[in-house]
């Protein structure tokens, strides 16, 4: 199958966005079929940007939230709502802020709950899949604390990590919880109860490793190897002393994001620093290179639009938020399949799509 892009003219481009240029590992970018969230720089305490996503040019001032003392490290939409977003930050705070359709972000805009628990900084964040109110966090602290979102109480805290967590991923049910870790090791969790599940080796190199886990009950991992070469990484979970299948991606020196569609058993591979955007397919236990898009400038991070505000009639499977710091810039690149496309039909394309849990 082929993955086609179209490169955007300037109505689809945010213009002047002072987007964050902290050496944090995350994407700084976070999407839904309402707004688009960016990490902002700023110099003391720590912003980011909601910005509706029909909007075109430059942004207002006015579009920005700055209530963390320290910098902000990770955003992300709730998929159950979206007027809800979470946000992470160096102040060892998460906090949830609701977003009106009407309104938008407004002066002095106040969070609608302030999760705390955490003894240092808070550096990602991810929403459970099937449990409306639960927001998982990773922390510089070395745990994972699992929260409801509406009464900020901690309802279960992962630890034994040794060194900085660098990824977490839910199982498509949200009973399980898979993590990447500095100290090498890959672990799965009990989203539960917060026992391990399965522990073992990781990427050889301390560089940082992500991890996605898989429909079909494996995990994928896109980190670095023991010779520093970018890799993706087939683990089976019953088993995560021996690699599946790996496929080398490059040499190069930026960390990898994985971003996962479990519906086309597609993965879009963007590296930190990169200017392109590569696709792979998922296919009896092997990861399978497809093509990819090319641009002229690095990129910070993406966001991914779910797959609910995609456009199926054009044959749309994906839409990246590819931030470009050196221009101030958000470049929406929509990725699409050739209507004669006989792998990837409209129907498959949105029939098969789950609506509310699934997002990239």
């Amino acid at each position: 199958a082929v993955v086609s892009t179209q490169s955007t003219g300037k109505c689809e481009i945010l213009h002047w966005v002072p987007i964050s240029k902290n050496a944090h590992e995350q994407d700084f970018c976070s999407v839904n079929p309402k707004f688009v969230a960016v990490v902002a720089e700023q110099i003391g305490g720590g912003a980011f940007f909601v910005l509706k996503t029909e909007r075109i040019g430059g942004i207002e001032p006015s579009s920005k939230i700055s209530k963390h003392n320290g910098a902000v490290y990770d955003i992300k939409w709730s998929p159950f709502n979206d007027n809800l977003i979470g946000s992470a930050s160096d102040d060892g705070l998460v906090r949830l802020w609701n977003i009106t359709d009407e309104r938008g972000v407004e002066a002095n805009h106040a969070p609608v709950q302030t999760l705390q628990g955490h003894g240092k900084r808070v550096g990602g964040l991810l929403w459970h899949p099937s449990a409306e109110n639960i927001l998982a966090s990773s922390s510089y602290d070395n745990t994972i604390r699992l929260w409801n979102a509406e009464t900020a109480q901690e309802v279960s805290q992962l630890s034994s990590f040794t060194n900085q967590i660098t990824d977490i991923s839910f199982t498509m049910d949200g009973s399980q919880i898979g993590s990447t870790c500095k100290d090498k090791k890959l672990r799965i969790f009990d989203a539960h109860n917060g026992t391990i599940a399965m522990e073992g080796p990781g990427h050889e190199n301390m560089k940082v490793s992500r991890l996605r886990m898989l429909k079909d009950g494996n995990i994928l991992t896109a980190g670095f190897s023991s010779t520093a070469a970018r890799c993706l990484r087939l683990y089976d979970p019953r088993n995560l002393t021996k690699v599946v299948n790996e496929l080398a991606i490059d040499s190069a020196t930026g960390s990898l994001f994985p971003y996962y569609d479990p519906d086309l058993n597609l993965v879009y591979l963007a590296g930190k620093g990169d200017a392109s955007i590569k696709f792979f397919e998922l296919s009896e236990g092997s990861v399978f290179y497809l093509n990819q898009y090319n641009s002229n400038n690095a990129q910070r991070g993406l966001g991914m639009m779910p797959k609910r505000g995609l456009d199926s009639s054009i044959n749309e499977i994906a839409r990246a938020y590819k931030l470009d710091v050196a221009k101030k810039m958000v470049n929406v690149i929509p990725l699409k399949v050739p209507r004669q496309s006989k792998s990837f039909c409209g129907g498959s394309i949105s029939r098969h799509s789950r609506i509310r849990a699934c997002s990239y």
